[in-house]
């Protein structure tokens, strides 16, 4: 099921507030410090992925919850966060954190979890 589908927002709208929600967790930042991460085998290779797959899962979980407020975009993340604006802004500080502290397989599992507890039910 697509993050549309399961905001029943259109396209347009749910791109928007990913892409919104990304720059505002700065996502691209982690995407980025996990290309450099040196991996040395099979297992820490898996590991990294599914940290990164898992970091996927919860930014799309959160654009669906964001654009099934009826906003769009930018308005449609700062919705969602008012009310959690406390948790949101901790996890949003110890994401940056991990990603600008030397990322490494264990750091980047760890900020996915982070970003998957804003999400879960």
């Amino acid at each position: 099921m697509s993050v549309a589908d399961r905001a029943r927002q259109p396209i347009a709208d749910v791109a928007a507030t990913y892409f919104a929600a990304e720059a505002y967790f700065r996502l691209d930042t982690i995407a980025g410090a996990a290309d450099a991460i040196n991996v040395s085998d099979y297992f820490d290779r898996l590991a990294l992925d599914r940290a990164l797959d898992s970091i996927g899962d919860a930014e799309r979980r959160l654009a669906a919850a964001m654009a099934g407020n009826g906003a769009a975009g930018q308005g449609a993340v700062e919705v969602w966060i008012e009310p959690r604006r406390q948790e949101v802004d901790r996890v949003r500080a110890q994401v940056q954190e991990i990603a600008t502290s030397g990322l490494t397989v264990s750091k980047l599992t760890v900020a996915a979890s982070l970003l998957g507890d804003l999400v879960r039910p």
